[in-house]
């Protein structure tokens, strides 16, 4: 997994089970499974797979940090909202120090860095707009990750420096569909598995 530089990332929700889908770009079958059994608001750390059949554990995430196969911690990420300038993400690998992620493209500033994020902040907004974060530092390039434009949540991820964790960048991923994302598939299955929220 490790060697993926370009790829999508796609959601599959249910009461029973959360699962990701990682594609290498431009292929159709799946490089890595990232999935937890439960549905998406359970505590649970997600599980990536990868290799042939989708069946080695290659580590774990959750939306606040990612660990190895062996539970070590390979590093964080941190989502503070800001009202009119851009939100604070930080990405802190242990291995390869702080980068930060700010909006890229004037679609994504306008959407994000200004009063209008109080507009264009809803799910709506998600439907009509892709939403792009760059993550860098002095000492690395990083990589950058997309919501794209539509109904349901859909990223691509580009890593522009090779040490970048891909569990890291996962976590990130995971972070942002979890807190600065919809997807109506998500809410749906939150109200079905518990029908007095909301």
């Amino acid at each position: 997994m490790q060697s993926l530089n370009s790829f999508t990332v796609t959601a599959e929700y249910g009461r029973s089970h959360t699962t990701f889908l990682l594609r290498p770009e431009g292929q159709r079958e799946p490089a890595a499974r990232m999935h937890k059994d439960g549905a998406y608001e359970t505590r649970y750390p997600f599980r990536v797979y990868t290799g042939a059949g989708l069946d080695e554990l290659a580590g774990y995430v959750t939306e606040f940090a990612a660990m190895t196969a062996e539970r070590v911690e390979v590093g964080t990420v941190r989502h503070r909202e800001r009202t009119l300038r851009p939100d604070d993400w930080t990405f802190t690998q242990h291995d390869l120090g702080v980068l930060c992620g700010l909006p890229e493209g004037s679609g994504s500033r306008l959407r994000h860095s200004s009063p209008l994020r109080m507009v264009l902040g809803h799910s709506w907004g998600d439907a009509l707009f892709s939403y792009r974060l760059r993550f860098r530092s002095a000492e690395s390039a990083g990589f950058a990750f997309a919501r794209l434009a539509g109904v349901r949540a859909r990223y691509t991820v580009t890593v522009h420096d090779p040490r970048v964790s891909r569990l890291l960048v996962l976590a990130c991923v995971t972070q942002f569909n979890t807190y600065a994302a919809t997807d109506p598939r998500k809410s749906a299955v939150d109200l079905t598995a518990n029908p007095l929220r909301g």
